[in-house]
């Protein structure tokens, strides 16, 4: 009976699935759970197996269900992640269980050599995104017809460039503003071009706004190509290998000497080191251990999944998506990285509020027009309390520094000191705080890679001489055994 029912369900929520995927998504999990532990209770395979056969119905069921595009798309987009997440896990401990720690070896190496493919794609990526924006700012500067300016530009070729020109021009024909043109016949553009392109056409400063914008792009894509000493996964490699070295060594070759130890001692122990190597291995690989280190695990593809994912999927800052508004809090809030989120946030808001004021745009519109920029969220957030308290009438630059923007914005805006210098100061704020922020990130670079080099090789240095340290005492204890 408990069979029949589970088949019965299996199929509704296959149908669920495919109709009503965020229903099933979300109650699919205590479902099959639930028939799991009756099925352990009753004794019954046929249901065991069946339960998680269920949820992963469901899952498949809810990633192949069609879109609606007025209605939210999250069921389908948290089971596809989930269905990767499972497969990779599943892969993980396919190739551990049938080729031991050589087989997790050649699947991290594998995922080494996709993320090389990743890294390569991204780069391009952004090559693409800076000639696009490049080509539109110059056809801009010499007065072109924008629309036949872009078709010349994409010529005959078939290459992902010019279908991306030939896209933004046959929406321009159409009537769209340039801003709205480019996010639909460009739509992996990158949302600080949008947001400031956006907000530039508004006050009729396209121009100079194109102009710092392939500046800014063509930097990013050039420090993309350069090659770098350390890699940023280089650490994490390296303690993989060390672990699956150590479980090697902790499982084939310390209990040798172990027993070496005790039969020429007659009961001798481990050195110190190696014993609390041991511990630790023997927690991780026969323990409960297993679990904490499959947990973390598990925490980690997640957030690397998420952060692929986020540079996958451009940033849309005036509606962004979830997953934005959690790293843009997590940014905000964490130490070193809530500086570089500032002084960021801080280049592309002066940027656009000097170009507004050279516009002739009142303080609060030009406050307005940084809204839609490409900004943290907990940024934005003092930005409207700025426009708020300017709208009520207080002082600009008093304003600025009670809504914590930082004392040189504040400075810009006070008239009892610079009064008629805004412009200039803002020019020299801008290019004040793009030094900064390149300057605090190469400092981090510099600070943290040696620390980083240092603790890795102090910790790769105790698992040396905790493996070796036994074949010394062995050594040792043969050369007393040794009478002239």
């Amino acid at each position: 009976m408990m069979t029949v029912i589970t088949i019965v369900l299996l199929v509704v929520y296959i149908y669920l699935g495919l109709k009503m995927p965020a229903i099933a998504l979300v109650t699919s999990p205590f479902v099959a759970g639930a028939l799991l532990v009756m099925g352990a209770a009753d004794e019954d395979p046929a249901v065991m197996i069946m339960a998680p056969l269920l949820f992963l119905g469901t899952l498949l069921a809810v990633t192949a269900s069609k879109r609606d595009p007025d209605s939210e798309q999250w069921p389908q987009i948290c089971a596809k992640w989930i269905v990767v997440i499972l497969v990779l896990l599943l892969a993980t401990i396919t190739a551990g269980i049938a080729f031991g720690p050589l087989g997790v070896t050649g699947f991290v190496l594998f995922i080494v050599f996709l993320g090389s493919i990743v890294t390569y794609y991204l780069t391009s990526r952004h090559a693409t995104a800076a000639f696009v924006i490049s080509t539109i700012g110059s056809s801009m500067r010499q007065n072109l017809p924008l629309p036949m300016a872009l078709e010349s530009a994409a010529g005959g070729s078939t290459d992902n460039r010019s279908r991306i020109l030939r896209g933004i021009k046959q929406w321009l024909v159409q009537g769209y503003p340039l801003s709205e043109s480019i996010r639909r016949g460009y739509p992996k553009c990158p949302g600080h071009a949008i947001g400031m392109i956006a907000a530039a056409e508004r006050i009729g400063q396209l121009p100079y706004a194109f102009k710092a914008i392939e500046a800014d792009m063509i930097a990013k894509a050039n420090d993309r190509r350069r090659l770098r000493p350390v890699h940023p996964f280089y650490p994490v490699i390296l303690m993989v290998f060390t672990f699956l070295i150590l479980s090697g060594f902790m499982l084939f070759v310390v209990p040798q000497f172990r027993e070496s130890l005790i039969e020429m001692t007659g009961g001798g122990a481990l050195p110190p080191a190696t014993r609390i190597v041991l511990d630790i291995s023997g927690f991780f690989l026969f323990k409960g251990g297993w679990l904490i280190g499959l947990l973390i695990a598990l925490i980690i593809l997640i957030v690397a999944l998420a952060s692929l994912y986020a540079k996958f999927r451009p940033r849309q800052p005036g509606k962004p998506y979830l997953i934005s508004r959690i790293g843009d809090f997590l940014k905000w809030h964490l130490p070193i990285l809530h500086r570089f989120e500032k002084d960021y946030s801080m280049v592309q808001v002066v940027e656009l509020l000097r170009l507004s004021l050279i516009a002739g745009c009142p303080v609060n519109d030009a406050i307005d027009s940084t809204l839609g920029l490409d900004v943290n969220n907990g940024f934005r957030k003092r930005l409207r309390k700025w426009l708020k308290k300017v709208e009520r009438g207080d002082n600009i630059a008093e304003a600025a520094r009670q809504s914590r923007l930082g004392s040189p914005l504040a400075w810009a805006f006070d008239d009892k000191v610079n009064q008629g210098n805004t412009l200039s100061i803002l020019e020299m704020l801008e290019s004040f705080y793009r030094s900064n922020y390149s300057y605090y990130v190469n400092l981090a670079r510099i600070i943290m890679w040696p620390c980083i080099t240092l603790s890795v090789g102090a910790f790769i240095g105790f698992i040396v001489y905790a493996i070796f340290m036994p074949g010394i005492q062995i050594i040792n204890t043969l050369a007393g055994m040794v009478h002239p």
